[in-house]
């Protein structure tokens, strides 16, 4: 019997929100089932009923409500929610999340179209548009209780898997052989269920409960499992239902091979790499063990293991340090042990491994390690994140106006080895789901760029997917370690490679539109490090600006981002910033035509300051990464203190760009406060 997670694990979670859809993803189900309606603005949101009274604190029709309107109302948690309320996702929120874990696993989205009782124009067309944006093809069935709907799904895609839904089997049989669907999803207890008996026609009978037998959350009945084997006898192939716990295990995590280089070992007091050893084969990445964890040995080897345990040094978050590895961390020194067999871990710690032929003669090029996990790491929501989180989303609601933009804005993240960039994204994606961002930026350093480019990437992609995960759109700035330039690193990346890598683009600079608010946003690069003056901007990028601010109507304003500021006064790092007074008088030629400059925005002071000497303000936001250090700063500007187990551990905020070109506020997640600044 096949068990999908009927909205989700909709017993102990609320019903078609990411909770539940997370919770879902962990056990070893065959697929999710949700359902989508659309708003009255036209975005597909996924909710079962189509008034929102049963699930949320609101009233009305799903159709009668803007997605603005919709994000507002509170879905209530339970205790495993964490003491933060659920909203109703987007279905772009909700394939965001789910989309590698179907690649990944081959888990299947059940798509239910809920169009039965109100007709939505256009849905067929918005929801195969979006699946085809996320190439998720393979992975998506497609059902209704509405035929029209299914004949409308195969017209514009013959190949889309779809099913039809009754509450009895006959008509699902009838309906399904005229539009040759790939499934029947009859209602689990049809009267007329013995048809399916001698009905060859159909191969897949996925069964539908009802809230009579399954209850839902945060009803606390006892479910009743369902007889499976009763039900195959009957012709049911698969069921959808509430607690899918209750049929399927969790997934184990597969195992993690050792990725390792030859001629490389670890330098004994340091644990930092070497290339010094041809017989030895060493990995330079770090992996994440938990107790339980086995190392699985390669017969032909002897190996060790060099570890490297969570606590991070002081030293590292409160004075300017970048670690030559980019590991938080700490290693361990231990008495030389090789060995041959497997280990298994008793403590959380990070290792590298190295190994060696136990036959001198044997200098084998592939070397089979794995890490066998003994469970799965679950994130852990501390309740200092979750509080945080509430008051985030009580202020953004109460300065956001409904034609205002909000983005989620980040800087400086320079990702390392057991830092706190994963609790920073599941914070920003709990956020990001309650919230209509309209996007993420981020003002660039996604990494030290200290590393073999090769790791670097894999670090970078690791954080842009992480920001992805929310379901928005993720505009990057490349900031001056995105270049991989860093401590002369011989694995830098050109302009133009960082424009194709980090934007897929031609050019590091590009700008977007909201034409409802009359708002352009200008994306900057303000580093090469070809130049003498690595610090500023190109010619050409100058002359890029001055076009596209020409270019704009009347009426219209721009925001600026970048990772560099503009001037040498409010930039520690060097007493120049090439073309930066000629960019500024572009800006503010601009500004004096009418076309309001509203701010420019950037990051890299690893500070916090609001600059008004210009025609408009410079803003410096605050790092992500979680450091403070108070030297090398430019004056007028401030950093906050960071501490491990405190909110402030994060730092991002939630920049809301108001209507009217008037202010912009700054909503400050973690480290910090928030900030209003005037654009008049």
């Amino acid at each position: 019997m096949k068990i999908w997670a009927h909205r989700g694990c909709s017993y102990r979670y609320p019903e078609n929100t990411i909770s539940s859809f997370r919770e879902a993803s962990r056990y070893e189900i065959t697929g999710i089932e949700l359902d989508i309606q659309l708003s009255r603005d036209g975005e597909m949101v996924v909710i079962h009923d189509e008034r929102v009274d049963c699930t949320t604190d609101g009233s009305g029709y799903v159709k009668d409500l803007t997605l603005w309107e919709l994000k507002q109302l509170k879905i209530l948690p339970n205790e495993k929610c964490g003491r933060i309320y659920e909203t109703i996702p987007t279905i772009r929120e909700v394939l965001a999340f789910l989309a590698p874990v179907c690649r990944n696993t081959g888990l299947l989205i059940n798509i239910e179209l809920k169009n039965s009782v109100v007709r939505y124009e256009g849905m067929e067309q918005k929801i195969l548009h979006l699946i085809s944006e996320y190439e998720l093809e393979p992975y998506i069935i497609y059902s209704s209780f509405n035929p029209d709907s299914i004949r409308l799904i195969k017209e514009i895609n013959p190949d889309a898997n779809v099913a039809i839904l009754s509450s009895n089997v006959g008509e699902c049989l009838e309906i399904g052989k005229e539009l040759r669907v790939n499934a029947i999803h009859p209602y689990i207890k049809a009267k007329d269920r013995q048809l399916l008996k001698d009905e060859k026609s159909v191969e897949c009978v996925r069964a539908w409960s009802t809230m009579t037998h399954e209850p839902f959350f945060p009803e606390e009945r006892e479910i009743k499992r369902w007889d499976t084997a009763g039900l195959e006898e009957q012709g049911i192939t698969d069921i959808f239902t509430n607690a899918p716990e209750d049929y399927v295990p969790l997934k184990r995590t597969p195992p993690q091979q050792i990725l390792m280089d030859r001629g490389k070992s670890i330098l004994e007091e340091t644990g930092y790499i070497l290339k010094t050893n041809e017989e030895c084969w060493t990995s330079q990445r770090l992996y994440h063990v938990l107790p339980g964890d086995t190392l699985q040995a390669d017969e032909r080897m002897e190996y060790r293991i060099y570890r490297y345990v969570p606590e991070i040094k002081g030293e590292l978050i409160h004075t300017y340090c970048y670690e030559p590895e980019q590991n938080w961390a700490s290693y361990v020194q231990e008495s030389e042990v090789w060995q041959d067999k497997d280990t298994v871990f008793e403590e959380e710690c990070y290792i590298r491994v190295s190994a060696k032929p136990i036959n001198p003669m044997n200098l084998a090029a592939n070397i089979s390690m794995y890490l066998l996990p003994a469970r799965e790491n679950v994130m852990e929501w501390p309740s200092y994140f979750q509080t945080e989180a509430l008051l985030t989303l009580e202020k953004v609601w109460s300065l956001l106006g409904e034609n205002d933009l909000a983005f989620a804005v980040i800087t400086d993240t320079h990702y390392v080895n057991n830092g706190t960039w994963e609790r920073s994204a599941y914070n920003l994606q709990q956020v990001a789901a309650r919230l209509p961002l309209r996007g993420i930026i981020h003002l660039g350093d996604l990494t030290d760029g200290i590393l073999p480019l090769a790791l670097t990437k894999e670090y970078v992609d690791l954080v842009v997917a992480d920001m992805r995960q929310t379901g928005k759109p993720v505009f990057l700035c490349c900031g001056n370690h995105d270049s991989n330039y860093f401590r002369n690193n011989p694995e830098k990346m050109t302009e133009e490679e960082m424009s194709a890598y980090y934007l897929g683009r031609e050019k590091p600079y590009y700008y977007t539109d909201y034409p409802a608010q009359k708002i352009r946003i200008l994306y900057l690069h303000s580093f090469d490090y070809r130049e003498q003056v690595r610090y500023g901007f190109h010619v050409e990028e100058l002359e890029w600006v001055k076009e596209t601010l020409e270019a704009m109507a009347d009426g219209w304003a721009a925001l600026v981002c970048a990772h560099v500021p503009p001037l040498p006064e409010i930039h520690f790092w060097s007493d120049q910033i090439r073309n930066g007074e000629a960019l500024l008088q572009i800006l503010e030629e601009c500004h004096r035509s009418g076309k309001k400059i509203l701010a420019y925005v950037h990051g890299h002071n690893h500070g916090e300051q609001i600059y008004t000497e210009r025609l408009f303000p410079i803003v410096s936001l605050g790092c992500n990464k979680m450091e403070d250090f108070q030297d090398k700063k430019p004056a007028g500007s401030w950093t906050y203190n960071r501490q491990q187990g405190t909110v402030t551990e994060d730092l991002w905020d939630i920049m809301i760009v108001h209507e009217d070109h008037k202010a912009i506020d700054f909503v400050r997640f973690g480290a910090g406060e928030d900030r209003h600044v005037d654009c008049e």
